[in-house]
C-alpha cells in the first residue's frame, strides 16, 4: 500500500513540474537576418567589439536617481490601463493609408495591388473606433503592425534599403506582460487596434487578453522585476515563447514565483505563475548602474543582426538603446525621433562643425548615459578611445558616394566616422558630421 502511494506521488509530482510555466535560457532562430551582408571598416578591425573595454568610463547611478527615473518608467508602462481614449489624433490614426496611393511590392517584388489595399482599410474598420477601449495585456512576445495583416511589404526590394528587412508593416516588437488599451476590432474579428506605453497599431485577437480591475491589482504590486539576459524561453505544456531583454515580470509575494498572464474562456486574463530556472536571468528591476551591470547589458547586444522595427527578434537602432535602458529602469520611446525627446536635457549640435561637436560630445556627453541622434538614427555614446567619440548602434550601413551604402547590417561599436579610410565613402554624410543632438540621462 506504501509503494502505491509513493508511485501516485511521483507520477503527481511530475505532471506537476512539466505543466508548469518556467523561464529558462535560450536563442534566437538563425534567420533571414543572419544572411544579410556585414561588411567592415577599420573601425571595426581596430576597436574591440566589446562594450566592457568602455564600461569603467561610467559614472554610476545614485539609487535616489535610479528610483526616480524607475517610478517614471512604471508610470509610463502600465498608462494605457488608465487611459480613458486612444489619444490619437485623426492622422496618427490613418497616416498608414498614404502606402495605397505608392508602388508597393512584396519581398520578392509582387506588387501589391490597390484591391489589396483597398481590403486592408475596410478590414481596419475605423468607422467603430474606440468602439471597445478595454485595457488588455499581451500573452506572448507579439508585432505590432500598421494593418491587420501578416503580410510585409517594401518599396523596392531590388534597391538596398529599400527591401528586406525594412518591412514597414511591422511596426515594433512588443514583450510578453506589456499593457494595452484596446480601441476596436478589425471587421473580421481576427486583429485589435491596439495603443501600448510607446506604440500603436494592430495584433492578432490570440496574442492578447482583456483585463479586469482585480487582474490589474494584483500584476501592478510594485514588485517588479526584469530580464537581464536577451533571447530567453517561457515554456510549458501547450505554450511557448521567446522572451526578450527588459522583459518586465511583476513577483508574486507568496509563492516568489513571477506572473503571466493566461486567457480565459471568456478573452480575459488570469494570473499564471512563472518559475524561473535560472536566478541569474532576471534581477529585481531596477538593476543598479555599475560598470558590470553596464558590460552585462551591453555585451548582449554588441554583434545582432539589423531587425527594422524588431522584425525577426532583432533590434534596429532605438530598440538597441530601448533595451538597453529597460533594465535600469529608464525608459525610452520607441523610434529615434521619440527618444531625441527623451532625458533631462538635451543639447543641439547640428550646425556645428565636426571639431566642435567631437569636443562637446567628448566633454559633455556621458559615457552610457547619452544618445546622440540624427534624423531616422540614434547611437548610444560609450567612452572616448585616443582621443576619438565612441559609439555603439545598431547600424544598417554608411552612405556612399554614389549614393548606394556600406551596409553593415548589425549592432557594432565604432567611431563617429566609421568608413573614413575609404575613398568611397561620402564624407558629408557620416555621422559626426550629421549628429544634431545630444540626449542626457
Amino acid at each position: 500500500m506504501k509503494t502505491y502511494k509513493i508511485v501516485i506521488g511521483i507520477v503527481l509530482l511530475t505532471a506537476s513540474l512539466f505543466s508548469e510555466a518556467v523561464l529558462n535560457t535560450g536563442y534566437r532562430y538563425k534567420s533571414a537576418l543572419d544572411s544579410m551582408p556585414k561588411n567592415s571598416v577599420r573601425d571595426l578591425r581596430t576597436i574591440k567589439q566589446d562594450p566592457s573595454c568602455f564600461s569603467t568610463q561610467i559614472k554610476p547611478m545614485s539609487k535616489k536617481e535610479q528610483k526616480r527615473y524607475d517610478d517614471i518608467y512604471n508610470r509610463k508602462f502600465f498608462k494605457p490601463w488608465f487611459r480613458k481614449t486612444m489619444g490619437l489624433s485623426q492622422k496618427e490614426k490613418t497616416w498608414q493609408f498614404v502606402f495605397a496611393k505608392q508602388k508597393i511590392y512584396t519581398r520578392y517584388s509582387k506588387r501589391l495591388s490597390k484591391k489589396w489595399f483597398r481590403y486592408q482599410i475596410r478590414n481596419s474598420n475605423f468607422k467603430h473606433y474606440q468602439s471597445v477601449l478595454k485595457p488588455a495585456i499581451t500573452l506572448r512576445h507579439t508585432d505590432l503592425k500598421i494593418y491587420p495583416t501578416k503580410q510585409d511589404f517594401y518599396y523596392n526590394p531590388k534597391r538596398t534599403g529599400e527591401g528586406f528587412p525594412f518591412d514597414y508593416n511591422q511596426n515594433s516588437s512588443i514583450n510578453i506582460n506589456t499593457p494595452l488599451l484596446v480601441s476596436h476590432y478589425s471587421k473580421d474579428k481576427k486583429w485589435v487596434y491596439v495603443r501600448c506605453s510607446y506604440a500603436y497599431g494592430w495584433l492578432p485577437v490570440s496574442d492578447i487578453a482583456f483585463v479586469d480591475y482585480k487582474f490589474r491589482k494584483k500584476f501592478m504590486n510594485n514588485n517588479y522585476y526584469v530580464t537581464i539576459r536577451d533571447n530567453l524561453f517561457i515554456t510549458d505544456k501547450k505554450f511557448r515563447t521567446i522572451v526578450k531583454l527588459g522583459t518586465i515580470f511583476p513577483m508574486d509575494k507568496k509563492s516568489k514565483k513571477y506572473m503571466i498572464a493566461s486567457k480565459n474562456r471568456k478573452g480575459y486574463a488570469d494570473i499564471k505563475l512563472l518559475k524561473s530556472v535560472k536566478k541569474w536571468i532576471i534581477a529585481k528591476k531596477p538593476i543598479s548602474f555599475t560598470p558590470s551591470n553596464v558590460a552585462l547589458i551591453s555585451k548582449q547586444l554588441v554583434g545582432e543582426p539589423y531587425g527594422w522595427g524588431g522584425k525577426m527578434w532583432a533590434r534596429d537602432c532605438s530598440s538597441l538603446t530601448k533595451d538597453f535602458f529597460a533594465p535600469f529602469g529608464i525608459f525610452l520611446g520607441r523610434n529615434s525621433k521619440e527618444q531625441s525627446h527623451d532625458g533631462k536635457r538635451v543639447t543641439k549640435i547640428r550646425w556645428l562643425s565636426a571639431k566642435k561637436k567631437k569636443k562637446i560630445i567628448l566633454k559633455n556627453a556621458k559615457p552610457f548615459r547619452s544618445l546622440l541622434y540624427v534624423g531616422g538614427h540614434v547611437t548610444l555614446y560609450i567612452g572616448e578611445r585616443n582621443g576619438e567619440p565612441i559609439i555603439m548602434h545598431n547600424y544598417w550601413g554608411s552612405r556612399l558616394k554614389n549614393h548606394k551604402k556600406r551596409i553593415f547590417g548589425r549592432a557594432i561599436i565604432s567611431t563617429t566616422e566609421i568608413g573614413k579610410e575609404r575613398k568611397d565613402i561620402k564624407r558629408q554624410a557620416m555621422l559626426i558630421n550629421t549628429f544634431s543632438k545630444i540626449i542626457y540621462f
